[in-house]
């Protein structure tokens, strides 16, 4: 029946055990866990509410989506998912629909979620994680703000243009809040604001309508229209304008093509190909054991890669830090190293590939290990001898196109079997803002397997293989990108019957590129 309330009774003496305060809708199932202290509603729509019994308090709500995304949010927003899962979510702002991704800045904290099912108590979690006091009691908390207005007035989308020159049209304003920043990218690289050069432009509001000056986008604007040249690169080109205003952001993306009688010359558009490749298979700390194939994981990505210069790529560039590279994996060196990247144009590709330990810390933060990983004596990770995904993000803030590749293992999954894993799920959600096209060994807490008979994990094994033609699905002598990703997601399963499946995350503004040229 709908109801407003469950009262929880004892199941002999019909004594009133608590009661779920603000239960709407039909309960289709209910399950006490925790020894009593906490329950789980089923509602008809396929969702599950975790209660805390004594208090009546609901402390989250947790869906599961036929695609197999989810998503787990606690009623003051903050929340946890699965790569995709929060775009199958839409929060209403007074007659106005968004999806919770565009709050993704403010309201994405696992560690809220985790700390709520942990205590069993919103108030104490939400005191635990920001530090001794609720965020909405502090100065200058907004919570749901409505995120900026894009308007891409032209091209329109679908287009089919006559010429590689195109100017893009856009209006971005926002009602309450100064735009913090405006993003112009195709084809997943960015273009503006460029870090190589500044944009000529028709700019309204900077220097007078019709004036040709520098583009940039002026200190507390909520109104902006500029119009932006940019120049064509294939057949098929997506256009993304993202705009943020400190508490919510949103992206707008069209999609352009050109007949082939005015497509560029392919010569005068090969990029330049940079990779950053580590692979561990030794740790110095005893508690940590070794891998096997981590290191021939590392060096067989970089020569398949440096097989497609002058095919793919202009240049190919790479440095390998291994256990026998002339550079050694230890803390000192991985750090002093990530910025072998930020040599990158905007107009280059830039790999970074990780085979070797990986765990999450007790707040959920994933780290990469290094050889000299340090284990405190509680069996805690020593986070000044390990490498954050936040300094990985950091170092990923480029406007190249970005493809991530991490065969990650933790040390206290490795077995007879030589299995291994990390919570990738979340890793892979950290990394989205980068704007990048992400691969991993396995989805969630699954262990990724090595193998004597591969010589290789499984993931970089079913990636080389794919690289090597495997992949070339359709075939044209070409892998793009999405030919990769099935490849590799219907072969890693069946290397390891069953126990891991990759994950790949692609942003929607990267069109299906080519990674290997077969022929």
């Amino acid at each position: 029946m709908n109801c407003t309330g469950v009262e929880i009774r004892h199941a002999v003496s019909g004594q009133v055990q608590g009661k779920l305060v603000g239960h709407v809708g039909k309960l289709a199932s209910f399950a006490g866990i925790g020894g009593g202290t906490r329950a789980l509603t089923g509602g008809e729509d396929g969702t599950l509410r975790l209660w805390n019994v004594e208090s009546g308090q609901e402390l989250m709500t947790m869906v599961r989506f036929l695609d197999g995304e989810w998503l787990s949010v606690t009623p003051e927003g903050y929340y946890a998912s699965s790569p995709e899962g929060d775009t199958h979510l839409n929060v209403r702002l007074g007659d106005q629909v968004y999806g919770i991704d565009q709050f993704r800045s403010t309201f994405y904290r696992p560690q809220v979620v985790e700390e709520t099912l942990r205590l069993g108590d919103r108030e104490q979690a939400l005191v635990q994680v920001f530090g001794g006091q609720r965020p909405e009691t502090r100065v200058g908390y907004v919570g749901f703000v409505s995120p900026p207005v894009v308007t891409i007035a032209a091209p329109a989308d679908q287009a089919i243009l006559s010429s590689t020159q195109m100017d893009l049209a856009i209006h971005v304003t926002d009602a309450t809040y100064p735009l913090r920043s405006v993003r112009v990218s195709m084809n997943g690289a960015q273009l503006w604001p460029s870090q190589t050069r500044d944009l000529v432009v028709t700019s309204k509001g900077v220097g007078g309508t019709g004036t040709a000056v520098p583009l940039v986008l002026p200190a507390g604007a909520r109104d902006w229209t500029a119009t932006i040249p940019l120049e064509l690169e294939g057949a098929l080109n997506v256009i993304e304008v993202r705009a943020f205003n400190g508490y919510s952001e949103t992206v707008k993306s069209i999609t352009v093509s050109l007949p082939p009688s005015v497509l560029p010359l392919r010569d005068t558009i090969l990029p330049n190909l940079w990779m950053l490749s580590i692979g561990i298979n030794a740790y110095q700390e005893r508690q940590i054991r070794g891998l096997s194939y981590a290191e021939a994981d590392a060096q067989a990505i970089v020569h398949a890669f440096t097989r497609q210069k002058g095919k793919l790529f202009r240049e190919v560039h790479s440095l390998v830090i291994s256990d026998h590279s002339a550079l050694k994996p230890t803390y000192d060196t991985i750090l002093d190293n990530l910025t072998y990247l930020g040599q990158a144009g905007q107009n280059d590709v830039v790999l970074l590939f990780l085979a070797g330990h990986g765990l999450n810390d007790e707040r959920g933060d994933f780290y990469f290990l290094p050889t000299d990983a340090v284990v405190n004596p509680d069996g805690s990770l020593k986070r000044s001898k390990a490498i954050s995904w936040r300094e990985l993000k950091t170092i990923l803030d480029l406007p190249a196109k970005k493809l991530i590749l991490a065969d990650t293992c933790h040390s206290e999954g490795v077995s007879k079997k030589k299995t291994r894993g990390v919570d990738n799920d979340r890793f892979v959600k950290e990394l989205q803002e980068m704007n990048a096209v992400v691969f991993t060994s396995s989805r969630g807490a699954e262990l990724s397997q090595e193998s004597d008979e591969w010589g290789h994990g499984a993931f970089t094994y079913a990636l080389l293989n794919g690289l090597n033609g495997k992949a070339d699905l359709v075939p044209d002598g070409k892998v793009s990108m999405k030919e990769l990703d099935t490849y590799v997601s219907e072969t890693v399963p069946q290397l390891t019957n069953g126990a891991q499946h990759p994950i790949t995350d692609t942003p929607q503004g990267y069109s299906n590129f080519p990674v290997a040229l077969v022929r």
